[in-house]
């Protein structure tokens, strides 16, 4: 195959895509995360139904991962952002207009679920690989610090949105941002380029599932290290990034402090998201994923049953820089091994059992803290998670000599 030069159509791709992936972020999962607090939606439906609903969307998402990532290996990524911005933006408005909990359930499953499957960071991920050969660090790394600012501008932009208009009229206006950005970035800047050797492949129903069954087959056992030891990660990482907002405030932090302690948090990530990646070019990225897992693990030691503001500053500053980095880590250990005509296919694999983690977290937190009425032991729970995630993904390096 011949060497794709990184051209400047590539590096728009990758910052529009890494502006939809912001916007999807931010008005589908940062912002739920505000709803969560007092005074928004869970004080009408619950926080465990919602982080139910949540994590049914996020089952959707993964089971929709493996076809999404097939489409985006044979045509490019351009048809599934679209798609996402228009189902994204009614499920947004369903939800607003929700007043029994099976219509937030069906929301999630029917638009929320698909559109998390088409905006989220998977499809970006293909479009880079697509448009880059070679060392992908500092493509991914832009990516990431760009995407990385959705907590920074979308946690502050919920709260005061549904300070100035309630959480239905917040969550309809999100769903605007939603359809206008991404709709737009998507139709006017995205190019698809998918590689020769899987642009010839038919989406026709047998064709397709053809496609998918190759991505399988192609899975070895470094594949299914790489994502259990994600498996992990990613189970603490959702469920602090999700109940966050919530625990602080239940731990007697007024929510506007907390809001802003969470934008903060997301600057302070921009680093490392570039960083690490380019970082990983050079040495071994599982390393860098061991010492991530580490890092969070530690900063949810120190907000545990915290009391004063130090700590949450404290918290905020660990978790803030290390967070950002999982999934760009990821992209880069995947690329590392598994990049080329099927990767999209191998990264929708591993997203599918991803996303139940990703569900897990969020559910098993609130489940937890609503039957104990504390977030003392889903919390705690995260930290052990990410203490046995760091042997997990060393041993994928010891398999690996690309690792």
């Amino acid at each position: 195959m011949t060497y794709r030069k990184a051209t400047t159509r590539g590096w728009l791709v990758v910052v529009a895509a890494a502006v939809i992936v912001n916007v999807g972020y931010g008005t589908i999962f940062y912002s739920f995360g505000v709803l969560l607090g007092e005074g928004a939606a869970a004080g009408e439906f619950g926080r465990g139904t919602l982080s139910a609903a949540f994590g049914l969307g996020v089952v959707v998402s993964a089971a929709l991962a493996l076809p999404v990532g097939a489409l985006c290996d044979a045509k490019g990524p351009k048809r599934v952002f679209l798609f996402g911005a228009v189902a994204g933006a009614a499920g947004l408005a369903a939800f607003s207009q929700a007043e029994m909990s099976w219509q937030i359930f069906a929301a999630w499953a029917f638009l929320l679920g698909p559109a998390m499957a088409c905006v989220f960071y998977e499809p970006a991920y293909v479009a880079v690989d697509q448009w880059f050969d070679g060392p992908k660090g500092r493509p991914i790394g832009v990516l990431t610090v760009v995407a990385g600012l959705s907590a920074t501008v979308f946690v502050p932009l919920a709260q005061w949105l549904v300070e100035r208009e309630g959480w239905r009229g917040a969550t309809l206006s999100l769903g605007a941002v939603l359809l206008v950005v991404v709709g737009s970035l998507s139709l006017l800047v995205v190019r698809d380029r998918p590689r020769p050797e899987a642009r010839t492949e038919k989406l026709n129903p047998s064709g397709a599932f053809a496609s998918i069954l190759e991505g399988i087959h192609s899975a070895d056992r470094v594949f299914w290290l790489v994502s259990g030891a994600f498996f992990l990660g990613l189970t603490a990482t959702w469920a602090m990034l999700f109940h966050q907002v919530a625990y602080m405030q239940d731990l007697g932090f007024p929510a506007g402090g907390v809001a802003a302690a969470v934008g903060v948090a997301g600057l302070l990530s921009l680093p490392a998201r570039f960083l690490l990646p380019a970082l990983g070019d050079r040495v071994s990225p599982t390393a860098l994923v061991a010492a991530t897992f580490g890092l969070l693990a530690l900063s949810g030691v120190v907000l545990l049953e915290a009391h004063a503001w130090w700590r949450v500053q404290l918290y905020v500053g660990l978790f803030g820089v290390a967070f950002g980095s999982v999934l760009p880590l990821r992209a880069l250990v995947m690329s590392r091994r598994f990049g080329g005509a099927l990767y999209g296919r191998l990264m929708g694999l591993q997203q599918t059992g991803l996303a139940l983690a990703m569900a897990a977290g969020p559910f098993a937190a609130g489940a937890l803290r609503d039957a104990t009425g504390s977030y003392f032991a889903p919390w705690l729970g995260a930290v052990v998670l990410f203490v046995a995630a760091v042997p997990a993904i060393l041993a994928v390096r010891a398999a690996s000599p690309r690792g």
